[in-house]
């Protein structure tokens, strides 16, 4: 009698055993089921999310209004466009010397005709033959012996990330120290200087372009007068 009430006894503890572990299995499944739950729903949301964001982001204004108007997929078709480089191999133009021992450049003389409604300046430069300018660097331009070294931290407008050097400034507003001496010493500083008044019908254009450092391996891989007429007015800048 005493043996089988101890049977009963521990059946009943292994039942009471089995019915925890139950609990505690039913707990996990429950906890993972919810997991799972949430993950979809997340997922679910990032999907629609992403779904969404490629409409959205057409909606966004651009970053870069002035350059995607002369350079993007799809550029404002009433611009038009003096390369000056236009000679250059398709690397570019490149001088293995630095500027100190040669600083030669492009010097070309251009005809304006008609009225200009607007009008930028754009270079995409390199020096050691693939790297960026740094601060030691500079471009160098001048119009109707008007300019010098151009200072890249003011006045350039906002262009896309880039393995070269892109500058891109509004015709009428470039600072520039007019020699490097001025540049060293940083004196004779030249602020929003207008260029957009030599764009006049008649005017002649003495252009000079160089990228300015003394390190070899300068390269000119683009340097551009982006332009639009005023309406009603057949404008042009050729090459004489």
């Amino acid at each position: 009698m005493k043996k089988t009430k101890k049977r009963i006894i521990s059946l009943i503890d292994k039942i009471k055993a089995h019915s925890d572990l139950l609990i505690v299995y039913g707990l996990i499944i429950s906890a993972a089921l919810a997991a799972s739950i949430a993950s979809s729903y997340i997922t679910g949301k990032i999907k629609s999310t992403n779904e969404i964001s490629p409409e959205l982001q057409t909606e966004q204004p651009s970053l870069y209004p002035d350059y995607d108007a002369i350079k993007s997929d799809h550029p404002d078709p009433k611009i038009k466009i003096l390369n000056i480089t236009k000679d250059c191999p398709i690397e570019g133009c490149i001088n293995s010397k630095p500027a100190t021992i040669e600083f030669d450049g492009i010097k070309k003389n251009y005809k304006v005709v008609g009225e200009f409604a607007r009008a930028y300046l754009y270079i995409e430069a390199l020096v050691d033959h693939e790297r960026p300018l740094t601060s030691w660097d500079d471009f160098y331009f001048t119009l109707n012996n008007q300019g010098g070294h151009l200072i890249s931290q003011e006045n350039s407008l906002p262009v896309p990330p880039s393995n070269s050097s892109r500058y891109l400034y509004d015709l009428r507003s470039i600072s520039y120290y007019p020699t490097i001496r001025d540049k060293e010493r940083k004196t004779n500083k030249m602020v929003n200087v207008d260029f957009f008044h030599f764009l006049k019908d008649g005017y002649t254009l003495n252009i000079w372009v160089s990228v300015s450092s003394n390190r070899p391996g300068r390269v000119m891989k683009e340097v551009s007068i982006y332009y639009e007429c005023l309406e009603g007015s057949e404008c042009s800048i050729e090459e004489k």
